[in-house]
Formats: C-alpha cells, sequence, structure tokens
C-alpha cells in the first residue's frame, strides 16, 4: 500500500476517535484525545481482525498472532512471525520479527514501548487477545474505539472501490454462467459447488461467505446454505453467493424459475424487483439508510406480502461482506459517497417459496450505482 494512503486511513481512525466519543450527556470521554497507539492484534483462523487488513493493506499470507500499531502522527508497524516476514515486507511497515510465543512479547514490548492509554478494534479482538494486551501493559488504560475504525472503513478509497468493483465484476459474470448448469436433477451443493468454480476461475481468491443454494420451500429460508435437494419443474432456484478479490467481497442474489413461474411466483418476483427499484433509487449522499429502507418496506407492506419481508434491506460491505452497518429502518446511517452496500430485498412464504434479488451499490455524487450486473428480468428456465 501507498504510505500516504495509509497515513490518510490511520488519521481518519484518530480522527473519529474524538467524535465517537461523545457521551449521552454532551461531555467527551476523558481519555478520547488521549490514546497513544491503537492496536490490532490477531488471534488463529477465523479470527482475524479485518482492520488489520484496512491499515496494513496485505492481500496475502494469514497473519495469526500479528500486531499492527497505529500512531496519531499516520505511522504504523507490524510485529510478525517469521513464517509471515517475507509477506509482510510487501506492506512496506516497519517490521518486528518474533520466533516463538516467548519472543512475541518481547518485540511487542519492543515495538511500543510502554502506552499508557491504548485503543483496541473490540469488535474483532478475541477475549484471550484481550488478556495479552492486559498482560503485557497492566497499568495501561485499554479503550475501545471500535465505532471510529468502522466509520473509518465505510467510506471506501479509490483503490478499496476498484477491488471491490472487481470481485462484483466476478460475480456477476459468474450469476450469468451458472443458468447453464440449472436443470432438473442437479442437486444444490452441486450448483454452489460449480458458483465457487467459476469465480475462482474467473479470477477470485474464494467465497466471500458460504454459496446459498436453495431451491423450492428452501428458498424460503433466508440463511439456507446448499443442501442435498435436486431441482423439479416449478422450483424457485435462489442462488446468493460473493467473491474476494485482494480481500475485498461481493454479495449478489439471483433468483430464477425452473420451468414457468405460476402467477403467485411471478407476482412475488415482481414485487420484489420493484422493490429494489425503489431502494436503489433512494440512494443519494445526504439520504439516510433508515429511510432506504423504509420505503421499500413500506411498499412490500402495501402489497398482499405485508410482513413477509423479514430482514434489514441491505448491509455495508468491504473487507468483510458484512462490514459494519445495516440498512435498517432502526438505525440511523447518513450515507456518504463512497460507501458501498447491498440492497436486497426478499419475500418468503414457508413451505413454497423465497424470491431475494440482491446488487452491491456504491452511493457516488449523482446517486446509486450499481456495481452487479447480472440480469434482474424474471429467468424462467423452460
Amino acid at each position: 500500500m501507498d504510505p500516504g494512503i495509509r497515513s490518510q486511513r490511520i488519521k481518519k481512525i484518530y480522527a473519529g476517535i474524538e467524535e465517537e466519543a461523545e457521551g449521552e450527556d454532551g461531555d467527551k470521554e476523558e481519555w478520547a484525545g488521549d490514546v497513544e497507539v491503537i492496536i490490532f492484534l490477531n488471534a488463529t483462523e477465523p479470527h482475524v481482525d479485518r482492520g488489520f487488513f484496512y491499515i496494513t493493506g496485505a492481500t496475502e499470507g494469514v497473519f495469526e498472532g500479528a500486531v499492527a500499531a497505529i500512531y496519531p502522527d499516520g505511522n504504523g508497524l507490524l510485529v510478525v512471525s517469521m513464517l509471515e516476514e517475507e509477506t509482510a515486507k510487501k506492506t512496506g511497515m516497519p517490521l518486528h520479527i518474533y520466533k516463538d510465543r516467548e519472543e512475541w512479547k518481547e518485540r511487542v514490548r519492543e515495538a511500543l514501548g510502554n502506552p499508557g492509554v491504548i485503543g483496541i478494534h473490540g469488535e474483532e479482538l478475541t477475549y484471550s487477545s484481550y488478556l495479552k494486551i492486559k498482560d503485557l501493559y497492566p497499568e495501561a488504560r485499554i479503550v475501545d474505539v471500535t465505532e471510529a475504525v468502522s466509520h473509518a472503513r465505510a467510506v471506501k478509497d479509490s483503490g478499496e472501490i476498484e477491488r471491490i468493483k472487481e470481485a462484483c465484476r466476478i460475480a456477476s459474470r459468474a450469476a450469468e454462467t451458472v443458468v447453464e448448469a440449472v436443470a432438473e436433477g442437479v442437486r444444490e451443493h452441486e450448483l454452489a459447488a460449480e458458483l465457487s468454480y467459476q469465480m475462482q476461475k474467473m479470477g477470485a481468491s474464494g467465497n466471500s461467505f458460504d454459496p446459498i443454494s436453495a431451491f423450492g420451500p428452501n428458498s424460503a429460508e433466508p440463511h439456507y446454505l446448499a443442501g442435498d435437494r435436486a431441482a423439479k419443474k416449478g422450483d424457485a432456484i435462489l442462488l446468493d453467493f460473493g467473491c474476494n478479490y485482494k480481500r475485498y467481497a461481493s454479495d449478489i442474489t439471483r433468483t430464477m424459475f425452473l420451468g414457468k413461474a405460476d402467477r403467485e411466483q411471478r407476482e412475488v418476483y415482481e414485487t420484489v424487483l420493484h422493490a429494489q427499484q425503489i431502494g436503489i433509487d433512494a440512494v443519494e449522499p445526504g439520504a439516510n439508510g433508515a429511510d432506504v429502507d423504509r420505503k421499500v418496506r413500506d411498499y412490500i407492506d402495501s402489497t398482499p406480502y405485508k410482513g413477509k419481508f423479514i430482514h434489514s434491506t441491505g448491509h455495508s460491505i468491504g473487507l468483510s461482506v458484512h462490514d459494519g452497518f445495516a440498512i435498517n429502518h432502526k438505525i440511523d446511517l447518513p450515507l456518504r459517497e463512497g460507501m458501498v452496500f447491498t440492497v436486497e430485498p426478499g419475500i418468503y412464504l414457508p413451505g413454497r417459496f423465497g424470491v431475494r434479488i440482491e446488487d452491491d451499490i456504491l452511493v457516488t455524487s449523482n446517486g446509486a450505482e450499481v456495481l452487479t450486473t447480472a440480469p434482474k428480468d424474471l429467468l424462467e428456465i423452460l
């Protein structure tokens, strides 16, 4: 990563600390301006902090047990094992290398000195890792700066946007090619495997989450994964998937029908498609995510399918497929240029079928840019 970009990201986090430390009575937390260092401490997979990669820009490596420390002046350093030394060199950050667990303690103390106020990214820090910090610095005050980190990551810079766009391009192409594999008798897990294969063949490093491949009644379960059901004529085929490209995620859902869609399937599909367009049209800088969700929800509730939309309209996306914020009428989220999130309304009829349509949306100065481009017209596979 360019050192200037890293410095901007670090300073953005520190600039947000005082803002996020505002108390209910209007007073600032007393520590707000005193954080001397922020530590991102990784445990073992899958408990590796995405904030670590936001700061380092590393696109390779696992970095279990690694520490990224950042300072108010925009500088930072890494403490990594010998196993990750060559990979860590690519970040361009100052390195402190350790051989084993005992030497880890020495290198962290050597690198960080003796700070009095330490910020942590509590949302992605395991309890055992927190105890390691407490053991190293028993006299230090440890404060959680998660909100400042989350808000800094919410608005993507140009490099992040390019990676997300490529992840979306790959997922969109996979959505188009997988249609060729949809036929009577194909099993849910086979389509999930086909999606994973196609995306990695196109340049993805892997899935951004376990693909959802749901046929017939299973499509009415929003977080169903991929089972053994074979596709039958009349089934809704719901596919929700995404990939990682240089650590940045995409997330797309398409629903199609094996055979002719019946009247209700067609009505539900058109309702969801129109609701999604309402949500996309509501996106612009200065709008609120709560209002986007409310407009989508109010439309669906005005149809015969009131109460059948049972999740948020969307979520932010970036280094994680769920990157910190939800598009929900109960959550105040002013939209800013550079944010990326999904718009994914759905209607679910238990025991029968469900329809969800999802795209990744970039907030631009002109409104919404749809990054996932696979066709959305009702598709019947005859």
